[in-house]
Protein backbone atom coordinates (compact mmCIF):
# COMPACT_ATOMS: atom_id res chain seq x y z
CA UNK A 1 0.00 0.00 0.00
CA UNK A 2 1.43 3.40 -0.95
CA UNK A 3 2.24 6.08 1.57
CA UNK A 4 -0.38 8.66 2.39
CA UNK A 5 0.98 12.11 1.47
CA UNK A 6 0.23 14.91 3.94
CA UNK A 7 1.31 18.55 3.71
CA UNK A 8 1.45 20.22 7.12
CA UNK A 9 1.72 23.87 8.17
CA UNK A 10 0.61 26.33 10.80
CA UNK A 11 -0.11 30.04 10.66
CA UNK A 12 -0.41 33.16 12.82
CA UNK A 13 -3.27 35.69 13.07
CA UNK A 14 -1.64 38.47 10.97
CA UNK A 15 -1.33 36.00 8.09
CA UNK A 16 -4.83 34.53 8.23
CA UNK A 17 -5.93 36.78 5.35
CA UNK A 18 -3.19 35.43 3.04
CA UNK A 19 -3.42 31.77 3.98
CA UNK A 20 -5.89 31.04 1.21
CA UNK A 21 -3.30 31.89 -1.45
CA UNK A 22 -0.81 29.44 0.06
CA UNK A 23 -3.43 26.71 0.37
CA UNK A 24 -4.54 27.25 -3.21
CA UNK A 25 -0.94 26.69 -4.38
CA UNK A 26 -0.77 23.51 -2.31
CA UNK A 27 -4.11 22.26 -3.63
CA UNK A 28 -3.14 22.89 -7.26
CA UNK A 29 0.04 20.82 -7.28
CA UNK A 30 0.82 18.62 -10.30
CA UNK A 31 0.88 15.73 -7.81
CA UNK A 32 -1.60 16.76 -5.10
CA UNK A 33 -1.36 15.69 -1.47
CA UNK A 34 -3.93 13.35 -0.01
CA UNK A 35 -4.47 15.79 2.85
CA UNK A 36 -3.35 19.29 3.81
CA UNK A 37 -3.33 19.98 7.56
CA UNK A 38 -3.26 23.47 9.08
CA UNK A 39 -2.62 23.69 12.83
CA UNK A 40 -4.07 26.59 14.85
CA UNK A 41 -3.37 26.90 18.61
CA UNK A 42 -6.15 28.19 20.84
CA UNK A 43 -3.83 30.91 22.11
CA UNK A 44 -0.63 32.36 20.68
CA UNK A 45 2.39 33.23 22.81
CA UNK A 46 3.35 36.04 20.46
CA UNK A 47 -0.20 37.35 20.07
CA UNK A 48 -1.81 37.04 23.52
CA UNK A 49 -4.56 39.55 22.68
CA UNK A 50 -5.75 37.61 19.68
CA UNK A 51 -9.37 36.58 20.09
CA UNK A 52 -9.63 32.99 18.94
CA UNK A 53 -10.78 32.57 15.36
CA UNK A 54 -10.04 30.34 12.40
CA UNK A 55 -8.69 31.28 8.97
CA UNK A 56 -10.90 30.72 5.96
CA UNK A 57 -10.60 27.41 4.15
CA UNK A 58 -10.55 28.16 0.39
CA UNK A 59 -11.97 24.73 -0.36
CA UNK A 60 -14.63 24.93 2.33
CA UNK A 61 -13.44 21.52 3.44
CA UNK A 62 -12.21 18.88 1.02
CA UNK A 63 -8.72 17.61 1.69
CA UNK A 64 -7.78 20.76 3.65
CA UNK A 65 -8.21 20.18 7.38
CA UNK A 66 -8.01 22.97 9.96
CA UNK A 67 -6.89 21.48 13.28
CA UNK A 68 -7.20 23.33 16.59
CA UNK A 69 -4.51 22.43 19.16
CA UNK A 70 -4.16 23.31 22.81
CA UNK A 71 -0.56 24.50 23.00
CA UNK A 72 1.42 26.91 20.85
CA UNK A 73 4.73 25.18 20.11
CA UNK A 74 6.01 28.19 18.19
CA UNK A 75 6.86 27.63 14.53
CA UNK A 76 7.37 23.89 15.21
CA UNK A 77 3.54 23.72 15.51
CA UNK A 78 3.56 23.28 11.74
CA UNK A 79 4.82 19.68 11.97
CA UNK A 80 4.95 18.18 15.47
CA UNK A 81 1.20 17.69 15.95
CA UNK A 82 0.90 16.24 12.47
CA UNK A 83 3.77 13.83 13.14
CA UNK A 84 2.19 12.69 16.42
CA UNK A 85 -1.21 12.16 14.77
CA UNK A 86 0.38 9.89 12.16
CA UNK A 87 2.79 7.89 14.35
CA UNK A 88 2.58 4.24 13.36
CA UNK A 89 1.00 4.92 9.96
CA UNK A 90 2.36 4.63 6.43
CA UNK A 91 2.55 8.40 5.89
CA UNK A 92 4.98 10.88 4.41
CA UNK A 93 4.69 14.44 5.77
CA UNK A 94 5.98 17.47 3.91
CA UNK A 95 5.91 20.51 6.16
CA UNK A 96 6.26 24.07 4.97
CA UNK A 97 5.78 27.74 5.89
CA UNK A 98 2.51 29.62 5.56
CA UNK A 99 4.07 32.69 3.90
CA UNK A 100 5.50 30.79 0.92
CA UNK A 101 3.94 30.02 -2.47
CA UNK A 102 5.24 26.77 -3.99
CA UNK A 103 5.12 26.26 -7.74
CA UNK A 104 3.14 23.37 -9.22
CA UNK A 105 6.13 20.99 -9.34
CA UNK A 106 7.11 21.45 -5.68
CA UNK A 107 5.42 18.40 -4.15
CA UNK A 108 6.12 16.15 -7.14
CA UNK A 109 9.84 16.90 -6.92
CA UNK A 110 9.81 16.31 -3.16
CA UNK A 111 8.25 12.89 -3.65
CA UNK A 112 10.78 11.98 -6.35
CA UNK A 113 13.65 12.86 -4.03
CA UNK A 114 11.96 11.06 -1.14
CA UNK A 115 11.56 7.91 -3.23
CA UNK A 116 15.32 7.81 -3.75
CA UNK A 117 16.08 8.52 -0.07
CA UNK A 118 13.12 7.23 1.98
CA UNK A 119 14.94 7.09 5.31
CA UNK A 120 16.26 10.64 5.17
CA UNK A 121 14.67 14.03 5.73
CA UNK A 122 14.54 15.78 2.33
CA UNK A 123 14.93 19.55 2.01
CA UNK A 124 14.95 22.20 -0.71
CA UNK A 125 17.00 24.61 1.41
CA UNK A 126 19.28 24.48 4.43
CA UNK A 127 22.73 25.29 5.75
CA UNK A 128 25.69 23.95 7.71
CA UNK A 129 26.49 24.95 11.29
CA UNK A 130 29.97 25.97 10.20
CA UNK A 131 28.47 29.33 9.21
CA UNK A 132 28.32 30.10 12.96
CA UNK A 133 32.02 29.31 13.49
CA UNK A 134 31.05 26.36 15.67
CA UNK A 135 32.68 22.97 15.65
CA UNK A 136 30.77 20.96 13.03
CA UNK A 137 29.78 17.37 13.58
CA UNK A 138 31.70 14.62 11.79
CA UNK A 139 30.06 15.24 8.42
CA UNK A 140 28.03 12.79 6.40
CA UNK A 141 29.08 12.43 2.78
CA UNK A 142 28.48 13.39 0.06
CA UNK A 143 27.90 17.01 1.04
CA UNK A 144 25.38 19.21 -0.75
CA UNK A 145 26.88 22.01 -2.81
CA UNK A 146 25.11 25.38 -2.91
CA UNK A 147 24.35 26.93 -6.29
CA UNK A 148 25.67 30.45 -6.57
CA UNK A 149 23.40 32.97 -8.25
CA UNK A 150 26.01 33.58 -10.96
CA UNK A 151 25.71 29.88 -11.90
CA UNK A 152 21.99 30.26 -12.59
CA UNK A 153 21.47 32.41 -15.71
CA UNK A 154 17.75 31.65 -15.83
CA UNK A 155 17.30 33.05 -12.34
CA UNK A 156 19.43 36.11 -13.15
CA UNK A 157 17.27 36.82 -16.19
CA UNK A 158 14.09 36.51 -14.14
CA UNK A 159 15.51 38.85 -11.48
CA UNK A 160 16.39 41.45 -14.11
CA UNK A 161 12.85 41.21 -15.49
CA UNK A 162 11.48 41.65 -11.95
CA UNK A 163 13.58 44.77 -11.35
CA UNK A 164 12.62 46.30 -14.72
CA UNK A 165 8.92 45.76 -13.94
CA UNK A 166 9.39 47.39 -10.55
CA UNK A 167 10.97 50.45 -12.19
CA UNK A 168 8.26 50.68 -14.84
CA UNK A 169 5.26 50.12 -12.58
CA UNK A 170 6.73 51.68 -9.42
CA UNK A 171 5.69 48.80 -7.18
CA UNK A 172 7.14 45.57 -5.88
CA UNK A 173 7.00 42.25 -7.75
CA UNK A 174 7.70 38.78 -6.44
CA UNK A 175 11.28 37.57 -6.49
CA UNK A 176 11.47 34.48 -8.77
CA UNK A 177 11.98 31.05 -7.27
CA UNK A 178 15.16 29.08 -7.77
CA UNK A 179 16.86 25.80 -6.93
CA UNK A 180 19.35 26.35 -4.11
CA UNK A 181 21.74 23.45 -4.75
CA UNK A 182 23.78 22.44 -7.77
CA UNK A 183 24.62 19.06 -6.21
CA UNK A 184 22.44 17.00 -3.90
CA UNK A 185 23.93 15.82 -0.63
CA UNK A 186 23.84 16.03 3.13
CA UNK A 187 23.49 19.26 5.07
CA UNK A 188 23.28 20.02 8.81
CA UNK A 189 20.16 22.18 9.14
CA UNK A 190 16.81 21.80 7.36
CA UNK A 191 15.28 25.17 6.44
CA UNK A 192 11.52 24.88 6.76
CA UNK A 193 10.70 27.70 4.37
CA UNK A 194 11.71 25.52 1.42
CA UNK A 195 9.78 22.52 2.70
CA UNK A 196 10.93 19.40 4.55
CA UNK A 197 9.86 15.80 3.90
CA UNK A 198 9.82 13.39 6.86
CA UNK A 199 8.31 10.21 8.23
CA UNK A 200 6.14 10.77 11.32
CA UNK A 201 8.50 8.73 13.52
CA UNK A 202 11.39 11.08 12.74
CA UNK A 203 10.03 13.27 15.58
CA UNK A 204 9.33 11.42 18.82
CA UNK A 205 7.96 12.74 22.11
CA UNK A 206 11.26 14.47 22.96
CA UNK A 207 10.66 16.86 20.07
CA UNK A 208 7.68 18.35 21.95
CA UNK A 209 9.86 19.39 24.92
CA UNK A 210 11.14 22.56 23.30
CA UNK A 211 13.39 24.59 25.62
CA UNK A 212 12.90 28.33 25.82
CA UNK A 213 16.22 28.94 24.07
CA UNK A 214 14.93 27.17 20.96
CA UNK A 215 11.25 28.08 20.96
CA UNK A 216 11.63 30.58 18.08
CA UNK A 217 14.22 28.67 16.02
CA UNK A 218 12.36 25.60 14.83
CA UNK A 219 14.87 24.86 12.07
CA UNK A 220 17.60 24.36 14.67
CA UNK A 221 15.45 22.42 17.13
CA UNK A 222 13.86 20.10 14.57
CA UNK A 223 17.19 19.46 12.82
CA UNK A 224 18.71 18.67 16.21
CA UNK A 225 15.95 16.16 16.91
CA UNK A 226 16.68 14.50 13.55
CA UNK A 227 20.41 14.39 14.33
CA UNK A 228 19.65 12.87 17.74
CA UNK A 229 18.00 9.95 15.93
CA UNK A 230 20.86 9.71 13.38
CA UNK A 231 18.53 10.75 10.55
CA UNK A 232 20.42 12.47 7.75
CA UNK A 233 19.15 15.66 6.12
CA UNK A 234 19.41 15.39 2.33
CA UNK A 235 19.31 18.57 0.23
CA UNK A 236 17.89 18.01 -3.25
CA UNK A 237 19.06 19.83 -6.37
CA UNK A 238 15.70 19.45 -8.12
CA UNK A 239 13.21 21.26 -5.83
CA UNK A 240 12.43 24.93 -6.37
CA UNK A 241 12.24 26.97 -3.17
CA UNK A 242 8.77 28.58 -2.84
CA UNK A 243 8.62 32.34 -3.27
CA UNK A 244 7.61 34.58 -0.37
CA UNK A 245 4.15 36.18 -0.27
CA UNK A 246 5.44 39.66 0.39
CA UNK A 247 9.13 39.70 1.08
CA UNK A 248 9.37 43.39 1.96
CA UNK A 249 5.99 43.84 3.59
CA UNK A 250 5.93 41.02 6.17
CA UNK A 251 6.88 42.50 9.53
CA UNK A 252 5.57 39.68 11.72
CA UNK A 253 7.89 36.84 10.73
CA UNK A 254 10.40 35.68 13.31
CA UNK A 255 13.26 35.65 10.83
CA UNK A 256 13.62 39.41 10.56
CA UNK A 257 12.68 40.38 14.11
CA UNK A 258 14.44 40.62 17.45
CA UNK A 259 13.28 38.22 20.14
CA UNK A 260 14.39 39.01 23.67
CA UNK A 261 17.11 41.21 22.19
CA UNK A 262 18.53 38.60 19.80
CA UNK A 263 18.25 38.54 16.03
CA UNK A 264 17.73 35.29 14.10
CA UNK A 265 21.43 34.69 13.56
CA UNK A 266 22.15 35.00 17.29
CA UNK A 267 19.19 32.81 18.25
CA UNK A 268 20.30 30.11 15.83
CA UNK A 269 23.80 30.10 17.31
CA UNK A 270 22.47 29.98 20.87
CA UNK A 271 20.22 27.08 19.88
CA UNK A 272 23.03 25.10 18.25
CA UNK A 273 25.24 25.60 21.30
CA UNK A 274 22.41 24.47 23.59
CA UNK A 275 21.96 21.26 21.58
CA UNK A 276 25.70 20.63 21.46
CA UNK A 277 25.92 20.93 25.23
CA UNK A 278 22.68 19.18 26.20
CA UNK A 279 22.49 16.36 23.64
CA UNK A 280 26.16 16.05 22.63
CA UNK A 281 25.38 16.38 18.94
CA UNK A 282 27.17 18.40 16.24
CA UNK A 283 30.48 18.29 18.11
Amino acid sequence: MREKIVVSLSTIPPRFKDLGETLTCLINQDYPADEIHVYIPKTYRRFPRHSFSLPENPMGGGNVKINVVEEDLGPATKVLYCAKTHWGTNTRIIYCDDDRLPDRTWLKEFLKATGKNPDKAIVASGFDISRYNLNPSPPRYPRAVKRRVIENPGYIGARITQKVKELVFQRGFQKPSRINFKRSGFIDIAAGYGGVSIKPEFFDIKAFRIPEALWTVDDIWLSGMLELQSIGIWASNSIRVPICHNEKGDTVGLGGNLFEGNDRHSRNKIGIQYLQKTYKIWN
